[in-house]
């Protein structure tokens, strides 16, 4: 078994300074690593609970390829005699290794350290501390953790909150249940090889010294503005109905979503504790898509009603989500700036705000992945416009015609028309090629309304839509977006 250094930051007087430092340490830390675990430590009135019960577990990477596993904690009264609470993080500098055996789960080596009885909140702190050694391992996946947060706040907010925490450079999460056990399935839902990845504190104040990946925010609506306009912060409300900005239409969230949902709470954890350490963040989409078909397989061996009833709900969210961003466009920001621009939009907690993104932020996005919307105020239906072989000006005889044909390929497939939509499915990749992005983003926005028009077309007199007409209207949309 290898050492687990350890260290404690709070404020003292010591004979080197006086304040917030790193006060005792064990022998093996490297001197980058004490330097890093100062940067990153938390200071007086850095708790967003500072009541005796208030703490915050913090993971984050250091400089010597460990990772830092922290609990921050009220004890005391500050030495100095300013007033309030003295701010006491112990560290753990946990080698590669060590956390891979805990399935790179900082919350699950947390609790065996304490089980272990290795750490302690000092009250007087010794000058030197000892290396601890931690035996045991931790399963992939805690699925009864899971199961908890499937009650609430419920698998659709859970595969929100892994679709977010992939598109954002720092994810903000405000309400819901405890911080700690929503950041801890959060964790939970990503494969054991990206946890490494996702930095954050699970009760810590937002501080830009401090880069979490994922944190949670004060309740206070001006320190959300505050983070909102300043920093690159996407900040989910666990309230309501999930955004549509932050939907989960990538492989792997979809499968979160359907794990959830049936109650697959093994067949995760077991197909986790197979690809352990295996997949990155680069190949997550390549094994979602994966999964999704052992997920389907696995089910129809089990039960085939049971799969027909999920993918029949999955299939009516796509159509909810698709319905709503189309009623979260362009004009809802019209509409925000006629009733006085930013500062008029502010007016009512925002559920979502991702952050623009930069070069920093595209690194953390899924190569090709949808573009993400941000939320807006409450938007009209905006107007429908003409084909885009009607109005566009190509200079090209040959792409008119292509998307004359496309026109009608699209509209027969959306009628229900099978031929067309394998046609469809010829031509399309072919335009892709020849056509300029914009030109395609807007082909694809009239198509899209001119399918909610057509699935509002499609209810009977007793009030029942057509299953059929729902299959077929969304293969014509996937292979629109595809």
């Amino acid at each position: 078994m290898d050492w687990i250094e350890q260290a404690i930051f709070t404020s003292a007087e010591t004979d080197r300074t006086s304040g917030y430092q790193v006060v005792a340490a064990s022998p093996g830390i490297r001197e980058d690593d004490v330097r890093e675990l100062a940067a990153w430590g938390p200071s007086h009135g850095a708790l967003l609970d500072s009541d005796a019960g208030g703490s915050s577990l913090n993971a984050h990477p250091l400089p010597s390829g460990g990772h830092c596993v922290s609990r921050t904690t009220p004890a005391g009264w500050e030495y100095s005699g300013r007033g309030g609470a003295r701010v006491y993080t112990h560290c753990l500098v946990v080698p590669p290794q060590i956390l891979a055996r805990f399935a790179n789960n900082p919350f699950a080596l947390w609790r065996a350290v304490v089980a272990n009885g290795s750490v302690h909140v000092y009250q007087e702190i010794p000058r030197r501390l000892e290396p601890v050694r931690l035996p045991g391992r931790a399963a992939a996946v805690d699925t009864a953790l899971l199961a908890q947060l499937c009650a609430n706040p419920g698998p659709q907010w859970m595969a929100t909150l892994v679709q977010a925490a992939l598109d954002s450079v720092t994810l903000a999460i405000i309400g819901g249940p405890p911080a700690e056990n929503v950041i801890a399935g959060l964790v939970n839902c990503l494969p054991p090889g990206c946890r490494t990845e996702f930095s954050f504190s699970t009760g810590l104040k937002f501080s830009s010294r401090r880069p979490f990946r994922v944190v949670a925010l004060s309740a206070d609506r001006n320190e959300q503005r505050r983070v909102e306009r300043l920093y690159n912060v996407a900040v989910l409300a666990l309230s309501g109905d999930p955004p549509v900005g932050f939907a989960p239409v990538e492989s792997w969230p979809r499968l979160i979503l359907r794990a959830l949902r049936s109650g697959r709470l093994s067949f995760l954890e077991s197909r986790m504790a197979i690809h352990s350490g295996e997949i990155s963040l680069h190949e997550l989409p390549a094994f979602g898509l994966q999964m999704l078909e052992e997920l389907d397989a696995s089910a129809l061996n089990d039960d085939p009603s049971d799969q027909i009833a999920v993918v029949a709900e999955e299939k009516t969210e796509g159509l909810r989500i698709v319905a709503e961003a189309d009623l979260q466009g362009d004009d809802a920001d019209d509409a925000a700036g006629a009733v006085g621009g930013d500062d008029a939009a502010d007016e009512g907690p925002p559920m979502i705000a991702p952050a623009p993104q930069t070069q920093a932020s595209r690194r953390w996005t899924v190569a090709h992945g949808p573009q993400r919307r941000k939320s807006a105020a409450p938007a009209t239906r905006r107007r429908c416009t003409p084909p885009p072989c009607e109005h566009l000006d190509l200079g090209d005889r040959a792409v008119l015609e292509k998307l004359e044909r496309l026109d009608d390929l699209v509209f027969d497939s959306i009628a229900g028309k099978a031929a067309a939509l394998e046609q469809l499915k010829e031509l399309w990749p072919q335009l892709c090629e020849e056509l300029e992005d914009p030109l395609l983003a807007e082909s694809r926005e009239h198509y899209l309304r001119h399918a909610l028009s057509a699935w509002g077309q499609h209810g009977k007199p007793d009030g029942v839509r057509d299953p059929n007409a729902a299959v077929q209207l969304l293969e014509v949309l996937c292979t629109l977006f595809q």
